[in-house]
């Protein structure tokens, strides 16, 4: 990816591009809550965004939902 996101944290985006919540998307991937919330600071920082609309947006851009 060209922000530098693991497949791990493309497939939370994806999931948060969805309208998951923190918690649904650690149930969906087998993760613990705290776990998400990690990857998506480390996505909103790697992708300088601040907002799940704008996560939405940049996995639109992805292909991802």
């Amino acid at each position: 990816d060209a922000a530098g996101l693991t497949p791990r944290e493309l497939q939370v985006l994806a999931l948060l591009g969805r309208g998951s919540r923190v918690a649904e998307a650690a149930k969906h991937l087998g993760l613990t809550d705290q776990t998400v919330a990690t990857y998506v600071k480390t996505i909103y920082r790697k992708l300088r965004i601040t907002s799940r609309a704008e996560a939405a947006i940049a996995a639109q851009k992805r292909g991802l939902i």
